[in-house]
């Protein structure tokens, strides 16, 4: 869970975040292509179904509005009712560990307003909420000016295809992303996997012309311009669960960041040094 997710970004680290290399995934075959699931982004609310129905889906978001928003999917405890778990929500306290019914289930990390980013995963049957933690301009997080939604997922009707096999993969672990090779400019499919045993994500971000790590972590508190702009990446998964990330990279400076609260002591998994500058060419 990401209060005050884009906060506090003067705590990054310039050390670039290591970790094994898996190899790539086996082939998978699939049959068909997944079910796009879109929805719009705005200031401040979601357009989209309401109803779909579980299986290998990729999500699209498309942000209309003039600031950062992503799209976060929370599965919903069987016992918790909506109306309960938007109650439950306002009594958090930011820098808290995040609680145990908080059950995160993949999604969508921003892309540039104006523009699209996409995650393919599977969705299992359930109520979920569909929110955005981006606390950008006045950090207030838009799930607390009504950006958010319900969705059911009913039960699938026929059997679910498995994610596409990737050349690139991805490990999310405590507090390192691991890729198994490095990213070169193009569009690509990456296969993530959370390997640790809290929810993690990776937000992706290019460094605008002329613009250093320097002046990101020196971006406190969202004064002046941003030195960055979002290119996508998945909001945060469970220990376990695996999804493929759509992204095209230009050459140039990037940033992995994951700002998801930690397990132990609720500070963002940034402060513990989850961060990956890298340049592609």
């Amino acid at each position: 869970m990401r209060v005050n997710a884009f906060s506090g970004l003067a705590l990054l680290t310039l050390a670039a975040c290591g970790g094994d290399m898996p190899p790539p995934d086996e082939l998978v075959e699939v049959t068909e292509a997944p079910r796009e699931i879109r929805f719009t982004a705005t200031d401040f609310a979601f357009e989209g179904p309401e109803s779909v129905e579980a299986g290998l889906v990729t999500l699209v978001l498309e942000n209309e509005a003039e600031t950062w928003h992503h799209l976060q999917l929370i599965k919903l405890p069987d016992d918790m009712s909506m109306e309960q778990f938007q109650e439950a929500m306002g009594q958090i306290r930011p820098g808290s560990p995040p609680p145990d019914w908080l059950h995160e289930a993949g999604g969508v990390n921003p892309p540039p307003p104006g523009q699209l980013a996409r995650v393919t995963q599977e969705l299992e049957a359930g109520e979920y909420a569909v929110l955005c933690f981006v606390d950008m301009p006045d950090m207030v997080p838009h799930v607390f000016k009504g950006m958010i939604r319900p969705l059911t997922v009913t039960p699938a009707t026929s059997e679910v295809a498995e994610l596409a096999a990737t050349e690139l993969t991805l490990t999310l672990t405590d507090y390192a992303f691991g890729f198994s090779e490095p990213l070169t400019a193009g569009t690509h499919s990456i296969r993530v996997r959370n390997g640790a045993d809290q929810a993690h994500e990776i937000a992706l971000f290019k460094l605008l012309p002329g613009k250093t790590m320097d002046d990101v972590m020196a971006w406190e508190n969202y004064e002046g311009p941003s030195p960055m702009e979002p290119v996508g990446g998945v909001a945060a998964i469970a220990p376990g669960q695996a999804v493929n990330m759509n992204v095209t990279l230009d050459s140039g400076d990037y940033v992995a960041l994951c700002f998801i609260p930690d397990a132990t002591d609720g500070r963002m998994h940034v402060a513990h040094g989850m961060v990956l500058p890298f340049t592609v060419s």
